[in-house]
């Protein structure tokens, strides 16, 4: 008898291993350590990503590259942020009216949209205000006159400095689809 449920202890044990998921029966995704972000995919014909959004909402844009980044949750933003100065470009501009974009590119406007509420105006990570001053002129004419004048290390450091004093704070509001900040430090 105590054979038979050690047996059975064993084989429960050897099973859950084996599916590997957690105690809600699902998996966390694998961790990635960059997401190809010059392939950004758009799954519509219309192109949806590209007109004034917030490139998270799904049925604004439907992209197998955000699901997989929301998905990370907030693992996601440091890799965002590594990919902040790097210069390939998209296989077309992600946004209407732009001549090109590049990884670095996509990884600002996602790590802004991650952060940006519904209303598209509260952006929830401070620090980071200076990186939008005010320019008169079309979107893509003040992003590259910044990117001149700061340089994309600028744009990766601000953002390193206010993840790093925020980090703890951060979590995921499935309704707004936004990361937004408690007020004090939130346990793991």
């Amino acid at each position: 008898m105590k054979a038979r449920s050690t047996l059975s202890i064993a084989v429960a044990l050897l099973l859950a291993t084996l599916v590997g998921g957690n105690a809600a029966g699902q998996t966390t995704p694998p961790k990635v350590k960059e997401f190809r972000l010059w392939k950004f995919d758009e799954l519509n014909y219309n192109h949806t990503c590209r007109a004034k959004g917030r490139l998270k909402d799904k049925g604004y844009c439907d992209s197998k590259l955000m699901d997989q980044i929301i998905a990370q949750g907030k693992a996601s933003i440091p890799v965002l942020i590594s990919q902040l100065t790097d210069t390939r470009s998209t296989q077309e501009p992600i946004y209407d009216y732009w001549s090109h974009t590049t990884s670095g590119d996509m990884a600002y406007f996602i790590l802004t949209d991650l952060f940006t509420e519904p209303d598209r105006k509260t952006f929830n990570m401070p620090g980071l205000e200076l990186l939008n001053p005010w320019c008169d002129a079309a979107a893509e004419t003040c992003r590259r006159k910044f990117l001149r004048k700061g340089g994309r290390k600028f744009v990766q450091d601000r953002w390193h400095e206010s993840w790093n004093a925020n980090e703890g704070r951060v979590y995921w509001d499935e309704v707004a689809r936004c990361f937004r900040l408690s007020p004090s430090a939130r346990t793991k």
